[in-house]
């Protein structure tokens, strides 16, 4: 069986961002593991189309970001509310943004790893699998 990853907002921001140093970097990871299958959440799709939408405009964010969500291999998680008081905690022990605490709370408890251009951040949680994108 094939495991899922969750790939970072920063990662996709790349991937679709021509004008990122990172793009190509970006694009190749995504394409390697979106053959496995990738893990999105509304955490994730809230990052992206906020940067997005400061890149390009918000109907070029939200097509750009309906073509991610409804991508064969891009599974919807859901955050719980345990999840989220759990990285409210995790937040506040790491100081960690509450975002990336609950990106990586969801990791954790789904057993999934992340791939991230900030595994600075995303390195301070012990238990999380972290793929860094550089």
């Amino acid at each position: 069986m094939v495991k899922l990853i969750v790939i970072d907002s920063n990662v996709w921001i790349f991937a679709e961002t021509a004008a990122a140093p990172e793009h190509f970097l970006a694009v190749a990871k995504l394409q390697r593991y979106l053959k496995d299958g990738v893990g999105f959440n509304a955490i994730i799709f809230s990052e992206v189309f906020h940067k997005l939408s400061r890149a390009y405009d918000p109907a070029t964010a939200r097509k750009r970001l309906e073509t991610i969500v409804h991508h064969p291999s891009v599974k919807w998680l859901n955050i719980d509310e345990d999840q989220a008081e759990r990285a409210a905690e995790l937040a506040q022990k790491k100081v960690l943004r509450i975002n990336d605490a609950m990106i990586a709370q969801q990791a954790i408890d789904m057993n999934l790893s992340v791939l991230t251009d900030d595994a600075k951040d995303f390195g301070k949680v012990e238990r999380l699998k972290v793929i860094a994108l550089r």
